[in-house]
């Protein structure tokens, strides 16, 4: 039983660790487009980036657009 407890644990913090590095990606992607941005919207952004409550969506799972 703590062996499964243990694999599961091992499971989250890889997955903790993932995410964080997808954060870190997005937020530097973020301060490198964002030149005409005010400090105030920065920090807007960053704190919905980091808000758990929030369900983002990855670009690569939405429907492309049909081109006219």
């Amino acid at each position: 039983m703590e062996n499964v407890k243990g694999e599961t644990l091992g499971l989250v913090l890889a997955e903790l660790r993932r995410i964080r590095r997808e954060l870190q990606r997005l937020e530097d992607l973020l301060m490198e487009e964002s030149s005409e941005l005010s400090e105030d919207e920065i920090d807007i952004l960053l704190k919905e980036a980091r808000d758990e409550s929030i369900e983002w969506l990855k670009l690569e799972g939405l429907p492309k657009q049909v081109k006219s």
